[in-house]
């Protein structure tokens, strides 16, 4: 016991620290390349499976506790939790998340993975930490927020491999990194000389598949920005982010909203924009059941399009709302976008990926007393995944939406990419998180749908960052956080496919076999007689 307390425990805990760094707003990106060496020489230094357990639990903890700290922010704020119980909810989330790399770290430690480090045992680990984030991502509501190789975003040529492997292949690459570093130190640890140690075959094997990542990324970014030179369409977007503060629209003085993005759009109209992107729910009530705000909102639009022949222009919005519908006699309420083309509505789209305990209460028919840690109620339902039609002056754009949230999941991205369409539109409302880390890291997702989509992408928030993000991940323009500001850009709309359609989520499930097979080879090993 006198054992399992020493040094080693902060290891991991520095790890997970160093790791969070690495994310936004903090942005020491190069700590995500070198950040898990600590925890992988404390499990060298483990003795038996329960202290590989800690070590793990101990790094998943001191990650997520300081990565979402966030949570506790928006519990107190808008869930009116008292902050003690905030934190403690905050602890066992993230002790839940923890739980995952506890066992997966344990897999790595009883298949001898940080014992004599070689690259190919630096391969299988870097297969299972996908599996471990794969199983993350999916397992009950997927939460798979602060992968690791979102941090890859900052490194252009890297990020191009988004394209082959999504997310995936960018966090097998650092950890891949992670692990040579560490071989590297422990052979130094270990005496074998600074010669074997840097001009070993692990040193140009290393260096060869590094290489082999650069120039493919040079050849991907190279190959997508002839792309989008040579199309020649293009489309004048307005980007509306009115910074409502979220204590009004709880409130629902939709006034505010109302007069606000009035003001936005009828601004924009002499950019002459061929579409009007607002963000989630800027209209905060319930469409179109509350007669009275759905009629101001008619008004609105109507203003807007009266506004818009002064510029010879028909106005295409797409904007937030909440829709309300009956199935059988039964209220369902959706968070929305709705499409406008200047007459009518003309297409919307429900949100199918809900936030626990934001917008549904998971288990709730189970546990009752869960309601109580909800920041809103438990009314929203979810959609079905669905592409929006836009029409235009020259035809129509298909445009793939994502609601807050959603835009976490490559996966649901890569299913509706199927459809081939031509803009990725995020919209947000993250005002619920202030001035917190939360809204960079969501902006830093936003730029790897972009890559795995090779497709302009466009994020507008109520509060938060707005931006327009080029196929490669190049951020083109971007807003501050908390300012109510109007952005215009163009964007191309693109046919090409992209491979991350096909070949997106394969290194996921791969890496989730592989960690299954290694679980398995240590059963076999414990109850099957050695000859």
């Amino acid at each position: 016991m006198k054992n399992l307390f020493n040094l080693n425990l902060f290891l991991p805990i520095l790890s997970g620290i160093l790791l969070t760094l690495a994310f936004p707003k903090w942005n020491l990106w190069i700590l995500g390349f070198l950040g898990l060496i600590p925890l992988f020489w404390a499990l060298t230094q483990a003795k038996n499976s329960i202290q590989s357990l800690l070590y793990g639990f101990l790094f998943g903890l001191s990650h997520f506790a300081t990565l979402v700290y966030w949570i506790v922010y928006t519990l107190t704020r808008y869930g009116e939790l008292n902050l003690f119980f905030s934190i403690f909810l905050l602890f066992l989330m993230c002790s839940y998340l923890a739980l995952y790399y506890a066992l997966g770290l344990t897999i790595a430690y009883r298949c001898h993975i940080f014992d004599s480090p070689t690259l190919t045992k630096g391969l299988l680990l870097s297969l299972a930490w996908v599996g471990i984030e794969w199983l993350r991502a999916n397992l009950f509501t997927g939460f798979p927020w602060g992968q690791i190789g979102y941090i890859a975003t900052n490194i252009s040529l890297v990020l191009q491999l988004a394209e082959i492997g999504g997310v995936w292949f960018l966090s097998f690459f650092l950890v891949f990194t992670n692990y040579f570093l560490f071989l590297l130190f422990k052979k130094l640890s270990e005496n074998q000389g600074y010669l074997k140690t840097f001009l070993g075959l692990h040193t140009w094997v290393f260096c060869l598949l590094t290489i082999l990542v650069i120039v493919s990324g040079f050849y991907l970014k190279t190959h997508w920005e002839k792309i989008i030179k040579e199309e020649l369409k293009e489309l004048r977007v307005a980007l509306l982010q009115g910074n409502i503060p979220q204590e009004i629209k709880e409130a629902k003085q939709l006034e505010t909203s109302f007069q606000v993005y009035r003001n936005l759009a009828l601004k924009v109209l002499k950019e002459k924009p061929d579409l009007i992107l607002f963000p989630e729910t800027a209209f905060n009530f319930y469409f179109p059941y509350e007669t009275k705000h759905t009629v101001e909102l008619l008004r609105l639009l109507t203003d807007i399009g009266a506004e818009g022949k002064k510029f010879n222009l028909t106005p295409r919005i797409v904007f937030g709302t909440f829709r309300l519908s009956y199935t059988e006699g039964k209220p369902m309420a959706y968070n929305s976008l709705m499409v406008w083309d200047g007459k009518d509505f003309v297409d919307f789209y429900d949100k199918v990926k809900l936030v626990p305990f934001g917008e549904y209460v998971p288990l709730v028919e189970y546990f009752p007393f869960l309601k109580n840690f909800s920041v809103v109620t438990d009314v929203i339902k979810p959609g079905f995944s669905k592409n929006l039609y836009v029409p235009l002056d020259t035809g129509f754009i298909k445009v793939t939406p994502l609601i807050c949230f959603e835009s976490a999941f490559g996966e649901i991205l890569r299913q509706r990419l199927k459809e081939n369409t031509q803009l990725v539109f995020i919209a947000t409302n993250d005002a619920w998180f202030g001035q917190t880390s939360a809204p960079y890291q969501h902006f830093q997702m936003a730029i790897l749908r972009a890559v795995e989509s090779r497709r302009f992408t466009i994020q507008v928030a109520n509060s938060g960052i707005t931006g327009v993000i080029d196929p490669t991940g190049k951020v083109l323009i971007k807003t501050p956080l908390e300012k109510e500001v109007v952005l215009t850009n163009s964007i191309k709309p693109l046919y090409h496919p992209s491979l991350f359609v096909k070949t997106g989520h394969i290194l996921g499930l791969t890496g989730f076999l592989v960690l299954v097979l290694m679980a398995i080879t240590l059963i076999l090993r414990r109850f099957l007689p050695s000859s």
